[in-house]
Formats: C-alpha cells, structure tokens, sequence
C-alpha cells in the first residue's frame, strides 16, 4: 500500500470534520497508542484524550484510521523515508501561513549525506552519536540522517539519540509516529526552539526501554 493509498482512506473519513481535522486526529490518536503501549507516565490522560476522539468517529471510520496506521508501519518497513510527511503533502492541507512545508524527502537524503559522512570515526572516541533537530517537522530530516548512518554500518538502535522540537503539536505526533515504527531512540519534545517554553516531551520505545535516560546522563568522551 502506497501513501496514496493511506491518502484515500483518510480522505474517506471526511464529512462531519474537514480534512485538516481528520489528519490531525489520526496522527494524535496514533501517537497515542504508541506512547501506551510501553509508558505509564500519563497512560491514563492520553488513553482518555484517545477515546473522545475516538467517540467523534463510527466504526467504520475508526477502522480506516487503523489501516491507515497499518499501513504506515509496512510502508516504513519497506522503504524508510518520510510517509507521513508524503502523506501531510497529498492531502493539499499545509498552511502557507504558518510556514508548514516539509522538505522532499530526497532533499534531505542529501544534506544527510553531507552533515556525516564520517560517523564511524566519530564512534571511535564515544559510544554512540546525538542528532538535535529544532524543527522536527514529520522527522524526515531524522530519518534521512538515520538511513545514512545506517548505510555506514551503524546501529541507530544502540549508536544514535535523537532530540526534536517542533511547535506544532500535530508535527510532534508525526515525528513520534515515524520515530517510534523506525525504532529510533529518540525523545519528541512540544516545544518552542526559539523562546525554551517548553509543552511535553515524548520517548519512543526505543529511548525508554534502551535506557538512554542513563546513557545520555554519562559523560562522554572525546
């Protein structure tokens, strides 16, 4: 199933809420279930948030955004590269006004490939490597750079942590959404790069049940 496919199912769940809604629903409720799975630092808040959205579609709807989700995960799966970004961009939903234009994912192939060309000497003199991305977006920026890595024989599971920030709340649960599949230790913060105020911060799995919180608290060298 291609993005287009996942473009259409949530098209089909359109008519009471706008298209923008739907999309932003469908990222919020996803990242939602994600994040429950493993974490119960405010399971019971998110669980409670995911079923008022969840009340405002039928069945049928609900079902699509599942596949929808489902569909994500295969695609990642099989071609690591920013769907839900693809996605965001098909559903003709960016707003000009608020600058939300995710950059084609094979632009960020290149700039990945320019930012670390070296990474398997850098590991020589410390334990794993650390990306920060002040505006995550949908994390194609991330996972661009983690495909790279990749490529030189690093093991993002265990080698790379990611910090990202966006502003966007919607941003944040993509990011997470693409992070968490790609299994990437990564945390996804709510927040403003610019001013520091600071929302809420989301662990992938990874991050938490690798324990990078002792990791990141160590020193390291070089």
């Amino acid at each position: 199933m291609s993005s287009k496919e996942i473009v259409k199912l949530l098209r089909a769940n359109t008519g009471e809420r706008d298209l923008h809604t739907v999309f932003g629903d469908f990222c919020s409720m996803s990242a939602a279930a994600l994040r429950n799975r493993f974490d119960p630092h405010g399971h019971n808040e998110r669980e409670e948030q995911y079923e008022r959205t969840r009340e405002r579609y039928s069945e049928a709807q609900w079902k699509r955004f599942a596949e929808a989700l489902g569909a994500v995960t295969i695609e990642l799966a099989t071609e690591p590269r920013d769907v839900l970004g693809e996605v965001y961009m098909q559903l003709e939903i960016a707003s000009r006004d608020q600058g939300q234009f995710f950059t084609p994912y094979s632009v960020c192939q290149l700039m990945a490939a320019l930012q670390v060309p070296d990474a398997a000497e850098q590991l020589q003199t410390r334990p794993f490597l650390t990306v920060y991305e002040p505006a995550c977006g949908a994390g194609a920026m991330v996972i661009a750079v983690a495909q790279e890595l990749t490529s030189q024989g690093v093991d993002c599971s265990t080698q790379l942590h990611v910090t990202a920030d966006d502003l966007s709340t919607t941003a944040v649960a993509m990011s997470y959404i693409q992070l968490s599949l790609l299994q990437i230790p990564a945390i996804v913060n709510h927040r403003n790069s610019l001013t520091l105020e600071h929302f809420d911060a989301w662990p992938t799995a990874a991050h938490a049940l690798g324990g990078w919180d002792r990791k990141l608290s160590m020193p390291l060298a070089g």
